[in-house]
């Protein structure tokens, strides 16, 4: 399975990298037409990016250039471009360090209509396993009731986008919040068990980022994970429930599982 890469910023050593950013209208055969331009000068594209949009629709198309063998400027570049009837400006991102070039043009970051930022593997190892490191089992409750809280907020959003589009059971907001948590890159997740009344999910998680960064454990390490289904699941559901992780990566296993289950008075989080 290919990686989805973002490629807010990039670094090409010793090359000439600059970005343009190409503001109008959808139309048919815009991206060709574009890219036939940039062929002509000898222009490798380096990164790409289309903002959504329908057709007739203002958007913005983003891309990092590499001007090391084109035999033409990035300035020159641009008052070409702006001749193409669908675009209404083009502007250079210049970068401040050779080889080095970085998106300063769009901000902020949006998934759909939310704000975001993006988290990498170096800031998620903190957060997920160096902060429990420091906090013991004190930071393992905060990190679940931490995802729980994401995972209502998810759910909620689901709610509203199923509403959308005319989807009203539960088994089908599940597979929905299955498909988002693999777009964003959590894991990927295989629903093996569901049942509607009483509530009831298995599910395993395959690639789990949090356990894939944690050592190794003699016990589950995927409270953040299962914290998000959890309230996923209880947002969905409209009941109290637990998720409890059976198996786990970080423990050895293939894969991490957990079960999804109304919570009992006696249990802990």
């Amino acid at each position: 399975m290919d990686p989805f890469r973002i490629e807010r910023f990039m670094l090409y050593e010793g090359r000439r990298l600059y970005g343009l950013l190409l503001r109008g209208y959808s139309k048919p055969g815009i991206l060709a037409r574009t890219t036939d331009i940039l062929a002509g000068h000898g222009l490798d594209i380096t990164y790409l990016y289309i903002s959504p949009m329908r057709l007739d629709e203002r958007g913005s198309i983003l891309m990092f250039l590499d001007f090391t063998e084109a035999d033409i400027e990035p300035e020159d570049l641009a008052e070409e471009l702006e001749t193409l009837e669908f675009i209404e400006k083009v502007e250079v991102i210049k970068p401040r360090f050779t080889g080095f070039i970085v998106d300063e043009a769009l901000f902020p970051v949006m998934l759909g209509l939310h704000r975001a930022i993006i988290v990498s593997e170096p800031a998620l190892r903190g957060f997920l396993v160096d902060f429990r490191r420091s906090l013991g089992s004190g930071g393992e409750a905060m990190l679940y009731h931490l995802g729980r809280a994401v995972g209502f907020e998810r759910a909620r959003y689901v709610n509203e986008l199923a509403k959308r589009i005319r989807v009203s059971k539960v088994e089908d907001k599940i597979a929905i919040g299955t498909l988002i948590f693999k777009s964003l890159g959590y894991g990927i997740l295989e629903v093996l068990e569901f049942r509607e009344h009483p509530p009831y999910l298995r599910i395993r998680v395959h690639r789990c980022i949090e356990c894939e960064l944690g050592d190794r454990a003699n016990r589950p390490f995927g409270h953040y994970i299962r914290g998000i289904i959890a309230g996923y699941a209880s947002e969905i559901f409209k009941q109290n429930l637990l998720a409890v992780e059976t198996r786990c990566i970080a423990m050895g296993d293939p894969y991490c599982e957990l079960e999804v289950k109304p919570r009992e008075k006696s249990q802990g989080w």
